[in-house]
């Protein structure tokens, strides 16, 4: 595999250790950099099982680790580099403090991104000379395995900025999501709106956590991970049905979250119902009867692979929702 440059990373914590991996074995020097020498020295061990699952016929585990730098000063870290990813721990100051310290030593065409989950750019880099070059690359743990990568953009980030982290993913083999800034980007804005909502069904003691997790697993997570919530809502509910079901959910509990929005309900009364009247979120070219064979041969295929591959037991949970109960009612 041809060398592909030099990409610094900035923190050698668990997402550190999986995204320089990650890279290196996508063919890229990595210089990896973290201000505790601890966490530089514990780095091949964390890093082996990762590189051995992403070793291939003539780049082992050894030559991807080989290609990994470790640098105990920053400055040397970051010469050379093309990219320097910011990965250290979440904390507003720290950030502010290293993206002062990275604007003023790397030239001014080395693109520099945070992988924060939940801190917004604006608040860590909007007084910097060189706020333009800094865009959010967030990956999802373990960041060596999920494809889909978050590109956090804001009103000064510069649009060659998000046009470069995108070929940088590629390169990768990474899916750039590009979403605006805001509290919990895309992937925990989402994520954490179902986290709130299953910790809340346990508490009403609704469903067992073991149902729970069995109702999702079986139903909804499966379609999410074929066609995602937009695509999968056009094949399978009419946007008439989906404005009936959020408007009485909204009127029963009084949670102005569940209210349908202004843009379902166009779509609803426009026509625009689904797949079944070739348009909705998407439009849809071909005939709704190849769609109905091709849907349920896709899902079919995944809830029967489940079905042979299920390995609950091997992970060695236990029940506990009565344990759970008694804490929610304490």
């Amino acid at each position: 595999m041809s060398d592909k440059g030099t990409i610094a990373i900035i923190g050698a914590g668990l997402m550190g250790t999986a995204i320089a991996t990650l890279c290196a074995a996508q063919g890229y020097k990595v210089a990896l950099h973290d201000a505790n020498q601890r966490g530089l020295d514990g780095f091949a061990e964390r890093a082996r099982p990762i590189a051995g699952y992403l070793a291939m016929p003539g780049r082992g585990a050894d030559d991807i680790l080989a290609a990994v730098e470790l640098h105990a000063s920053l400055e040397d870290c970051v010469r050379g580099a093309s990219l320097v990813h910011e990965i250290i721990h979440e904390d507003l100051e720290a950030k502010r403090d290293l993206f002062g310290r990275l604007d003023a030593i790397c030239p001014p065409d080395v693109m520099l991104a945070t992988n924060t989950s939940s801190i917004l750019l604006s608040e860590i880099c909007s007084h910097l000379p060189g706020r333009g070059r800094v865009v959010g690359i967030h990956y999802v743990a373990p960041a060596h395995l999920i494809r889909a990568v978050e590109i956090i953009t804001t009103e000064f980030t510069a649009p060659e900025v998000v046009a470069g982290a995108l070929r940088f993913l590629e390169t990768i083999d990474r899916v750039g999501i590009v979403c605006r800034e805001c509290p919990g980007f895309l992937i925990n804005r989402i994520q954490y709106a179902l986290k709130a909502e299953v910790q809340k069904i346990v508490e009403e003691n609704v469903a067992s956590v073991e149902d729970i997790d069995a109702a999702v697993r079986l139903s909804i997570g499966p379609r999410l991970a074929l066609w995602g919530p937009m695509m999968q809502e056009d094949l399978s509910t009419s946007k008439k049905t989906v404005v009936a079901v959020t408007d009485y959910i909204h009127k029963a509990t009084g949670n102005a979250h569940f209210a349908s929005t202004a843009v379902l309900r166009s779509l609803a009364e426009s026509g625009e119902i689904g797949a079944a009247a070739g348009a909705g979120w998407y439009r849809w070219d071909v005939s709704y009867d190849h769609l109905v064979r091709e849907r349920d041969r896709q899902l079919g295929e995944l809830l029967e692979w489940l079905r042979k591959n299920e390995r609950l037991e091997a992970l060695g949970a236990k029940g506990g929702n009565e344990r759970i109960q008694g804490r929610a009612k304490g």
